[in-house]
């Protein structure tokens, strides 16, 4: 079956961003916490905050500050715990002391609680961008996708054997804009067709050719190009004789 190109049509994973490799529109890369979207072919050497190139899908600093404060608050909570503990059989400074630490440990709890808001704050701000992110695609994937309604055709409906024209089916659709993807399907008896539409001559006979459009193949064709054999007729004065095995022969 005739593959043929329609272009970039969906997001792809180049991973990690990399300045020195060249990015193609809609490759999307991953920073240390954040997502980035490329807006246009090659795309070399452009940092990510640069928004000509780039778009930010996802950002996640908040949530990378958020887990840190988090992870510091509850090391402190638990040095403060032992301390506490150890405190615990001492005299009544050293009870004052850790009752100082129990509240320090209350309060870096409480600002570990405050942390885990925020991370789980930016996780919701990274499933609506992912949200954003799945809309713009359906966006642009539709947009790239807009259907034809028509198209004309230009072909030559019969060939002479031996002729030494280039040959082509040409197919134009409308309205204007849509592009111009088309598959060419024949039988390969009288002509075949290559997938740009040139034609090769093969023998005497009719083939059949289907011409689908691939955005919308409810407008396809079927064409006949019809092959004749070469015609002689006696334009000069020359004489027209047979051969001894009945061919013409000619003086």
């Amino acid at each position: 079956m005739t593959k043929i190109p329609l272009g970039k049509v969906a997001f792809t994973d180049a991973g990690s961003y990399n300045a020195g490799k060249t990015y193609k529109r809609f490759d999307f890369v991953d920073t240390e916490d954040s997502s980035y979207l490329s807006l246009q072919d090659n795309n070399k050497g452009h940092a990510v905050t640069e928004t000509a190139w780039w778009k930010c899908l996802a950002r996640g600093t908040k949530a990378t500050e958020a887990a840190k404060k988090a992870n510091d608050a509850a090391a402190l909570a638990n040095e403060k715990a032992v301390a506490a503990d150890t405190a615990a059989g001492r005299v009544n400074a050293a009870i004052t002391q850790a009752n100082t630490a129990a509240t320090n440990a209350q309060q870096q709890a409480s600002a570990a609680g405050e942390a885990a808001a925020e991370a789980t704050e930016s996780v919701a701000e990274m499933n609506a961008a992912l949200a954003r992110l799945e809309e713009l695609e359906q966006t642009i994937t539709a947009k790239d996708r807009k259907q034809p309604t028509g198209m004309e055709l230009e072909f030559p409906k019969k060939i002479t054997k031996g002729n030494k024209d280039i040959l082509r089916v040409i197919a134009t659709l409308s309205p204007a804009g849509t592009g111009n993807n088309v598959l060419f399907l024949g039988d390969d008896k009288a002509v075949s067709v290559a997938p740009d539409g040139f034609l090769t001559v093969n023998s005497v006979g009719i083939s059949k050719i289907h011409v689908i459009p691939t955005e919308n193949t409810s407008i396809y064709r079927t064409i006949d190009i019809e092959v004749v054999p070469q015609s002689v007729r006696l334009c000069t004065k020359s004489t027209l004789r047979l051969t001894a095995n009945g061919k013409f022969r000619f003086n």
